[in-house]
């Protein structure tokens, strides 16, 4: 008799179900919106996340009754008190208590490296390096939310970006293609514009983030001050990686790091100043996508059921929160 498994990774702004056997063979898969309770509130997180497992079930042609265990990466569910809430609500659905809920960011990990030693960089609206080690030990650098931190993220280079266009308008900074692009694709071409936008009661970290298109394309036309603001991103983005190697004792180790989020889609104007840094520290390091995405992490981990790594800070070196969660 088959065996069904169920991986379940929650963002800020959609949500992926995925169902699998014991040989983590696809049996189906689900897409809701986002889950993150932080920012959608706890009801719409968990109606994201049933839907988003209703429609990869049906695929599947299983009730939920068959699944084994499911493992649900959440973000927003670092904090003990964070993750309780969302298994007291996620409880109704899973009566038999068999399922763990978890930040994301393990589940990347796991999904980027698989079991091997190494470190997931991710970068998306936020940003935040986890990295486990050969004896299992974890460790996370960055993640501090948009305040404080998420250095290389794409809400951190949007918002560089935009105060290179305003220093610009000013005559504080040199022009910059961004200001131009501002206008053609964002239909926003007085920066004065800018603040009505950026400091209205609903905008948040990630409204801010998509304008790190603006500075990709940018550095693409060759416009200097753009591909400086990615240098600087990727390099912070290594010493995140590197910090966490660092805990973890594995420096001098030939390990995996792998990146993921839309920050990467910068290419070789954010990878080649990350991998310069990162190899300067961690020589026998090999940048490289990931392996797996998230949710195929997140039904890997199902898979190992009860005894796979449990979502407790205690096991984890180091503090923070997942980047897209602050």
């Amino acid at each position: 008799m088959t065996r069904f498994f169920l991986g379940v990774d929650g963002g800020g702004s959609k949500t992926a179900a995925l169902v699998v056997d014991e040989s983590m063979r696809r049996h189906g898969g689900g897409l809701a919106g986002g889950s993150n309770h932080l920012r959608v509130g706890i009801e719409l997180a968990t109606r994201n996340v049933e839907r988003a497992i209703n429609i990869a079930l049906v695929e599947a042609e299983i009730p939920i009754t068959q699944i084994e265990f499911a493992y649900c990466g959440i973000a927003g569910s670092d904090h003990p008190v964070h993750r309780q809430k969302v298994v007291e609500a996620l409880s109704v659905f899973f009566p038999r208590g068999n399922f763990t809920v978890d930040n994301d960011a393990r589940i990347a990990l796991t999904g980027a490296i698989g079991w091997n030693p190494g470190v997931v960089v991710i970068a998306g609206t936020g940003s935040v390096a986890f990295g486990r080690n050969a004896e299992g030990q974890e460790a996370r650098a960055g993640g501090w939310g948009p305040t404080i931190g998420d250095e290389g993220s794409g809400y951190a280079i949007a918002r560089v970006g935009l105060s290179a266009v305003v220093r610009a308008f000013d005559g504080r900074s040199p022009a910059t293609k961004m200001t131009d692009i501002l206008c053609q694709r964002y239909n926003m071409c007085h920066p004065a514009d800018l603040p009505r936008v950026i400091y209205a009661p609903d905008t948040h970290s990630d409204d801010i983030a998509v304008y790190c298109r603006m500075v990709i394309e940018a550095a693409e036309a060759d416009d200097t001050i753009a591909k400086r603001i990615l240098d600087n991103a990727g390099r912070e983005l290594a010493r995140s990686a590197i910090a966490v190697s660092r805990k973890l004792e594995m420096l001098d180790h030939p390990i995996i790091v792998a990146y993921v989020g839309g920050a990467f889609n910068a290419g070789r104007f954010v990878l080649d100043p990350m991998n310069e840094v990162l190899l300067e520290q961690a020589p026998l390091a090999k940048l490289q996508p990931p392996l797996h995405t998230p949710v195929e992490g997140a039904a890997m981990m199902a898979l190992r059921g009860p005894g796979g790594p449990r979502p407790t800070r205690d096991a984890i070196v180091g503090g923070g929160s997942r980047g897209t969660t602050p």
